[in-house]
């Protein structure tokens, strides 16, 4: 594991996943999450190893071995882009070498608006569990505090953020309550600068919270939609038909 900075000064952690070499691919895990537990513990490691594939995992700020600053201002959208500036600037790609980008749910939001305004950095994008909205939209600050001290039980949106933020014994509850509030000061609309990189889109069909992914398809010039069968926004990232998918995309459009 190694640190990289930030435009605004901030750690963000780089973890080697798989193969010691071949096509590098950036993995962008999802909300409440990390590499170690997104990627790592549910088998994409062992995964991308026997498909020769490289895989450079970033832990989002707020997350995992990252820094985790306070307030909401430092999770901003465009604090999680020059992230990945940062990561890219790591990786330094030589003319000519083709990377790919692997995220999940608040990953996948991320990559997919990053590769529409920088078009021609990922050669392919593989995105799981992204719904077509924005999930943080509809929350509410106050009800989500009031909760973590246990003054009210949370309804709607508010609940599911609340219930992730508060699910990892390593997790950092009031910063991802900052994180959501801030990523959500930018809605996500896909049909913004839909990536032009030849896209692939993977759901569970149980996935009640991304049930409106394939709707994006059509946006895009270059994209399909497969879904997870009989697994939800949880558990999907341990799917067997989820990283075969995945992998064979990815080795397609980077070999």
């Amino acid at each position: 594991m190694l640190r990289v900075r930030s435009a605004d000064g901030t750690r963000i952690a780089l973890h080697e996943v798989g193969a010691s070499d071949g096509p590098r691919v950036l993995m962008l895990h999802g909300f409440a999450s990390s590499s170690q537990r997104n990627w790592v513990d549910a088998g994409w490691g062992r995964a991308f190893e026997e498909a020769g594939l490289r895989g450079i995992a970033m832990d989002l700020r707020g997350h995992g071995d990252s820094d985790k600053p306070r307030g909401e201002n430092a999770y901003e959208v465009e604090r999680f882009k020059e992230d990945v500036d940062a990561a890219l600037e790591f990786i330094d790609a030589v003319p000519g070498e083709k990377i790919g980008c692997l995220g999940y749910s608040m990953g996948a939001r991320l990559a997919y608006r990053y590769v529409g305004e920088e078009p021609g950095v990922f050669a392919a994008l593989a995105l799981g569990g992204l719904p077509a909205g924005e999930p943080f939209e509809d929350i509410d600050r106050q009800m989500a505090d009031a909760a973590l001290r246990g003054e009210v039980e949370p309804t709607g949106g508010t609940e599911f953020v609340v219930q992730l933020a508060k699910m990892l014994p390593e997790a950092d509850p009031t910063t991802l309550l900052d994180l959501a509030f801030g990523v959500a000061r930018t809605p996500f609309d896909p049909s913004v600068h839909p990536p032009v990189s030849p896209t692939l889109f993977m759901t569970g069909d149980k996935d009640d919270r991304a049930d409106d992914t394939e709707t994006m398809v059509p946006l895009l010039d270059d994209a399909r939609f497969e879904p997870i069968p009989g697994r939800n926004h949880i558990n999907a990232i341990t799917s067997r038909k989820f990283k075969a998918g995945v992998i064979e995309f990815l080795q397609s459009h980077l070999g």
